[in-house]
């Protein structure tokens, strides 16, 4: 079964998953995630690992995006956006309406096993704590992003560093 994405404020949020469920059901997250992904091509799983690690303040490094991009590209390409396709054209078809839920909870399925194999790939860091977490989180998202200019990145900033204080910071 697929899991869901919310998370209680009482759970600890230290790991990727929690962080993404937790970031992703705050108020417009959803909107602004999937119109960074629909409308300017961005990754979703790596707008919220770009937050969390800015959340970290995991220093941002141009060979870890290469990794969490080479990583994440095969994954999206051959197993998230096929299943993504079928969902949307079932969509419209209320006779395939089981069908339907089935092949959207296989898609979150995907991507909930992806957020653990992205976890697992930033967990093999070693490095020391950058400043702020607001600047960090900036850093990473540029990087995600190929620099990408949009006012959507800078609300995801400030939700991510909001969430920051589920972290603990």
């Amino acid at each position: 079964m697929a899991r869901s994405i919310s998370v209680s404020k009482g759970e600890a949020m230290t790991g990727l998953s929690d962080y993404a469920g937790w970031l992703y059901a705050r108020p417009g997250m959803q909107t602004l995630l999937l119109g960074l992904q629909d409308e300017a091509g961005q990754d979703v799983l790596l707008l919220l690992t770009a937050c969390w690690l800015g959340q970290r303040k995991v220093p941002a490094d141009a060979q870890l995006w290469r990794s969490l991009q080479a990583l994440q590209a095969p994954w999206r390409q051959q197993v998230i956006e096929p299943l993504r396709q079928v969902r949307r054209t079932l969509a419209t078809d209320q006779q395939a309406a089981a069908l339907y839920a089935r092949v959207k909870e296989c898609e979150l399925a995907a991507e909930w096993h992806q957020l653990e194999r992205l976890e697992r790939l930033c967990l093999q860091l070693d490095s020391s704590p950058a400043e702020t977490p607001l600047d960090c989180t900036r850093a990473h998202l540029a990087m995600c992003c190929d620099g990408l200019q949009d006012l959507r990145l800078e609300s995801l900033v400030s939700a991510a560093t909001g969430a920051g204080q589920m972290l603990g910071e």
